[in-house]
């Protein structure tokens, strides 16, 4: 009878992905986090898309319900304005940052990038 000697590959405690085949620690979907995060969308339900009235004349960005307040591009202040657009949907998962991100300035559109993880 011969013993099946442990390859070297392979440290103790762990497990392959089931997906991708790679060694993993165990945890409750036995996927890696590359996987898991190609077949999961913790985004799903966040507006990719959000409308912000902005006055040319007076140069100020409307805040509901009746207010016109003035702001500098990329400002505190405008992160602020946006991120109450999408506040509801944001109850759901954990902000962890937000930022805008450049844009040409003669561009009429205002990016903001969010990282979220869920709860």
């Amino acid at each position: 009878m011969e013993y099946m000697k442990e390859s070297a590959d392979r440290s103790p405690g762990h497990i392959l992905c089931c997906e991708c085949g790679v060694p993993i620690s165990p945890n409750p979907a036995n996927i890696c986090v590359a996987c898991l995060r190609s077949k999961v969308d913790i985004s799903q339900g966040i507006p990719k898309q959000v409308s912000i009235s902005f006055c040319k004349q007076c140069q100020r960005y409307f805040q509901p319900p009746g207010t016109w307040i003035q702001c500098a591009l990329e400002s505190r202040e405008l992160l602020a304005l946006c991120l109450k657009k999408i506040k509801a949907p944001l109850s759901k998962v954990r902000l962890v940052d937000a930022g805008f991100v450049w844009t040409e300035p003669h561009s009429k559109r205002l990016k903001v990038k969010l990282t979220i993880q869920k709860e």
